[in-house]
């Protein structure tokens, strides 16, 4: 009979998965995978739970082993907005290879999440031992370079409706978890949530919602939306009718 592993071995394992789950590392060497998990540590937090809560400035970047991870931060009224979310296999806050930079925005687990942290000095050495790697790096920026000018491009043409659908596109492509027997999407995220995401209230996500709701788009209840039919939705956020014809 076969032993079960000491709770060292489980969390290595775990951080080697979580690595490479990581789309930016997902073509990099196993040696160099086992250098990263040799320097990683794990953490694991409770729902709302405050990730590096009075340490701003340490310079660790973060990979998503499961649950979701959100990048919120607070405006000059004391109103909480959120930056992002990220689920599993997404790394999160490679600016903080960077030295000398003020960062005012925090991290907190949108749900019971485990956290692989890499720190900085020590990833930047590997990368360096291997520039080839710095490719990846600079080719993931770039990505979500261009994901957030479309994006503003897209909000700033739009109105409230349009702002609100394009979010939960986006959320979906990037979080949805199919229904079982269909095409649907469904998202855990609260109203308030969304709001914070999008800066705006609660009630006129709300309106929104149900505008959307009653045309069949999505379905929202507490703490979840599902996306009932993702190209309707999609026209929404284009400003398109929703019914061609």
């Amino acid at each position: 009979m076969s032993r079960k592993p000491p709770p060292e071995a489980d969390s290595v394992a775990l951080i080697r998965r979580a690595l490479g789950m990581c789309r930016m590392m997902s073509g990099w060497p196993d040696d160099v995978l086992d250098e990263l998990a040799a320097i990683a540590r794990l953490g694991r937090y409770d729902k709302r739970t405050p990730i590096m809560v009075g340490d701003r400035a340490r310079r660790e970047v973060l990979v998503v082993a499961s649950g979701r991870l959100e990048v919120e931060g607070v405006d000059a009224s004391g109103v909480r907005f959120v930056l992002s979310m990220h689920g599993p296999g997404e790394i999160v806050s490679l600016v903080r290879l960077l030295k000398n930079i003020r960062f005012v925005y925090d991290f907190q687990a949108h749900e019971g999440t485990t956290i692989v942290f890499l720190p900085g000095d020590p990833l930047l050495a590997i990368l360096d031992a291997h520039p080839l790697l710095w490719r990846d790096v600079c080719m993931l920026m770039l990505s979500r370079l261009h994901e957030q000018i479309a994006t503003q491009q897209r909000r700033a043409l739009g109105h409230t409706a349009n702002h609100v659908a394009d979010a939960l596109v986006q959320l979906a492509l990037a979080h949805g978890q199919a229904v079982e027997g269909g095409s649907a999407l469904s998202l855990r995220i609260s109203q308030s949530d969304l709001a914070a995401m999008l800066a705006m209230s609660r009630q006129t996500v709300n309106k929104e919602l149900r505008v959307l709701a009653h045309s069949g788009v999505i379905d929202a209840a507490y703490g979840r939306i599902t996306v009932q039919d993702l190209d309707a939705l999609r026209r929404v956020a284009e400003g398109r009718p929703l019914r061609s014809g």
